[in-house]
């Protein structure tokens, strides 16, 4: 077939099944690099979480109704991770001997009284008699370990002392049930400054009314006390002697369901080391 005789029909004609096949090839080899891409990308690219805004606009007339406003702001996956880290970092606490410095365990505080939570076993076999508390401002306070209400607990509750403070920043407990397979979740542990870690629910607790369970995630900690929450802040499990036992990607998840602090609204950021 000679080009240079084709009508301009023709010539149209051809062009649209050049373009379609270009098309076709294109979606081919697009799909197939999506494929053979690591799960951790396709999960970036894909995960966006959409949190609706109610505005409350006060009447300005005694007689007129306030009036509501709603709006949908879409949040990307990492910046919401990076500020559900920042604001957890706030009400992580780290432990030492009474005028120590070297790490015991680490906690989280859970409400705006000074109640916190850490690994029991860490503070028992540390063979000192009394700890202090480091608060992420770098205050350091005093605690006092609560009386342990059951023998296979291994998650121990601290009081911390309220001093000149008006309270204590806290961290939202995860409810339980609404976990899901697959579930993003993010580590917060260290023995030094705070290092994180991203990964998934593998698996998760088979007895949840039992005194003690775990949950298991695709990232790790053998820092005692170390935390995993969900995307949003909200804590799930904690790195204890019992959770370890299963391996370093477990966490034992508090007994305690209802979260007595609020739920974190992220709104700072940190830097993520590996």
């Amino acid at each position: 077939m000679n080009l240079e005789q084709l009508t301009k029909h023709q010539i149209i004609l051809l062009t649209l099944l050049v373009s379609f096949v270009t098309s076709i090839a294109t979606g081919i080899v697009t799909v197939s690099l999506m494929d053979q891409a690591p799960t951790g990308v396709t999960r970036v690219i894909n995960q966006i979480v959409e949190r609706t805004v109610e505005t409350v606009v006060p009447s300005t007339q005694g007689a007129a109704a306030a009036s509501v406003t709603e709006k949908t702001v879409i949040v990307k996956d990492d910046d919401l991770a990076a500020q559900s880290i920042g604001k957890a970092q706030q009400a992580i606490i780290r432990i030492t001997a009474a005028g120590g410095k070297d790490l015991v365990a680490r906690g989280v505080i859970i409400d705006s009284k000074g109640t916190a939570l850490t690994d029991r076993t860490a503070l028992d076999s540390s063979g000192a008699t009394s700890f202090e508390a480091i608060l992420s401002s770098g205050e350091r306070v005093s605690l006092v370990v609560q009386k342990q209400t059951a023998s296979s607990s291994t998650i121990a509750t601290l009081s911390l002392a309220v001093g000149t403070s008006t309270g204590f920043a806290a961290a939202a407990l995860a409810d339980i049930s609404k976990l899901r397979l697959g579930q993003s979740v993010i580590r917060i542990g260290g023995v030094g400054s705070d290092t994180v870690g991203s990964g998934v629910i593998a698996s998760l607790p088979k007895n949840e009314s039992g005194s003690q369970t775990e949950v298991e995630a695709s990232v790790g900690s053998v820092t005692p006390g170390s935390i995993l929450i969900t995307i949003f802040g909200q804590v799930i499990g904690i790195t204890t002697a019992g959770s370890t036992i299963e391996g370093s990607d477990f966490y034992t998840i508090p007994k305690i369901h209802s979260s007595p602090a609020t739920s974190i609204t992220p709104s700072t950021n940190t830097s993520v080391q590996s």
